[in-house]
């Protein structure tokens, strides 16, 4: 990672030791730029949960919202209230007795402001922050340092992934920590999955990252039940340990970490990061860089809803993200011999948003086990679904209940649109899959677009009508190069560069 700093610096500290007093946020570090903030040690009282009851928040130049806001154990990495457990990373340090220490450069133009709120109790803080003065040189690197945190408790299981980050390019993944306590005893924590990133589904070039299973991500392997703690350069589980929570067998409490140095993920206007989860108690801090003022996606719960074990259900606190449109899904469909792919599935071609269809599985299906028959998903029926960001994942509608390892489950979906033209012509169609694709426009014939072994693009020109059109995307899954991805990125631009978003209605 290379920013693009002044040449000569003056190395400077503030060290301070101060009571923070109860409901009220209080500077620590206020430093005038150019500047570059480049390590920062803090530490808190050791008592249990107390980690989780201070927010860190740091400011940049000015800007009314926090670049960084956080939980200052869960910035630091250490999670789920607890005092501290050795971490050693190239941007995170965690030392005995609540030695926190991060290496984050982070820089600015005119100031940067460091915060510290507090609950119902007051707390002594220490800080150091070391940071470079650029005396009499411009700063004209663009990009911020950006943390925020994130909790659910309950996640969904089967279904909807875990979100930890939704942000605007361009900017510059740097990593994420993400912390488990195991509430749900269906199947293993790492069995809903591993990261999927999806970068830039409305540019030129879109990009979709999957793991496999949740441990996988960070370097580890065999299921994420029985793990040694350890704390590696760029991944690891710093800690892992079974509490017993008075039922038949322990649960696992645990904390991840994945940075992505040599991997570099950059993105050009957007990045939505998920992780694959079941119905436990979930949270996370991503670190990125972007160059756009930070555009909160988490609004931090009330004091109790930040600790472990208090309920905090999705969208209580998840702040609205960028409207990228809105599709009907239809599905899933057994795919046997490909022959869902060849023939006209009744969906294609008539809209009823209350109909279901027979799936067409065969005996032994995954999408007919007694779980997947629970939720309903032995049978194809349509689903209002938001675009992430220009992309469409059917894994988080039509996953089956399957227990076991993350693994491909084969059968196809269709997806459903009306695109509003402002006058009648041709309009580019920019669209990324893996796996075998069709388009239908209006009452036109299904184009077959193609099989892709990896997620890849194709533009194609359509010509619409003026007013409203009718579009179907039909997507097969199969054993490709990202483990089972039921996925496309959706970009529509008439020639003049105008982007007409899908709608549902």
């Amino acid at each position: 990672m290379k920013l693009n700093l002044p040449d000569f610096a003056v190395p400077d500290r503030v060290s301070i030791v101060k009571v923070l007093r109860p409901g009220k946020g209080e500077s620590y570090a206020c430093l005038k730029g150019p500047g570059c903030i480049r390590h920062i040690w803090c530490t808190v009282s050791r008592k249990e949960m107390v980690s989780r009851k201070v927010i860190l928040r740091i400011y940049f130049d000015e800007q009314p919202v926090p670049y960084v806001e956080a939980p200052v154990g869960d910035f630091f990495g250490v999670m789920h209230g607890k005092t501290w457990y050795p971490l050693n990373t190239p941007y995170l340090s965690v030392k005995a007795e609540s030695g926190l220490n991060c290496y984050f450069p982070m820089p600015f133009s005119r100031s940067a402001r460091v915060e510290f709120e507090t609950g119902e109790e007051p707390t002594t803080i220490y800080l150091m922050v070391d940071w470079h003065r650029f005396p009499g040189q411009e700063m004209t690197e663009p990009r911020r340092f950006c943390a925020r945190w994130r909790r659910e408790m309950p996640a969904p299981r089967y279904g909807d992934d875990y979100l930890v980050l939704d942000a605007d390019g361009p900017g510059q993944l740097l990593g994420f920590v993400y912390g488990v306590r195991l509430l749900d005893d269906a199947d293993r924590w790492s069995h809903g999955g591993g990261d999927n990133i999806y970068l830039d589904g409305q540019a030129e070039f879109p990009s979709y990252l999957r793991g496999i299973g949740g441990e996988d991500t960070f370097g580890v392997s065999y299921g994420g039940a029985l793990h040694p703690p350890e704390t590696h350069l760029y991944s690891g589980l710093p800690y892992y340990v079974h509490e017993d929570t008075g039922q038949a067998r322990p649960a696992q409490r645990l904390v991840g970490y994945r940075f992505f140095v040599p991997d570099t993920i950059s993105f050009r206007e957007s990045i939505h990061l998920r992780f694959g989860c079941m119905a436990n108690d979930i949270c996370s801090t991503a670190y990125w860089y972007q160059e756009k003022p930070v555009r909160p996606f988490f609004q931090l719960p009330d004091w109790p809803g930040l600790l472990p074990g208090v309920e905090l259900p999705r969208d209580r606190c998840d702040l609205p993200l960028p409207d990228t449109g809105e599709w009907w899904l239809c599905g899933p469909f057994g795919n046997q011999e490909n022959r869902a792919m060849r023939e006209t599935l009744p969906c294609e071609v008539e809209f009823h948003p209350e109909a279901t269809y027979p799936g067409g599985h065969d005996p032994g299906s995954f999408w007919l086990s007694e779980g997947s028959r629970r939720l309903g998903r032995d049978v194809a029926r349509w689903v209002r679904r938001k675009a992430l960001r220009g992309f469409i994942d059917f894994n988080h509608v039509f996953r089956p209940w399957v227990c076991g390892p993350g693994a491909t489950y084969p059968g196809v979906a269709v997806a459903r649109c009306l695109l509003h033209a402002p006058a009648t012509g041709n309009v580019s169609l920019l669209l990324g899959w893996d796996e075998q694709l069709g388009l239908r426009v209006n009452d036109g014939p299904l184009m077959d677009l193609g099989h892709h072994v990896a997620f890849r693009t194709r533009l194609v020109t359509v010509p619409l009508r003026a007013g409203e059109n009718h579009l179907v995307v039909k997507l097969s899954n199969d054993t490709g190069s990202n483990h089972g991805g039921w996925v496309f990125s959706f970009l529509a631009q008439t020639p003049d560069g105008k982007r007409l978003l899908p709608r549902a209605s």
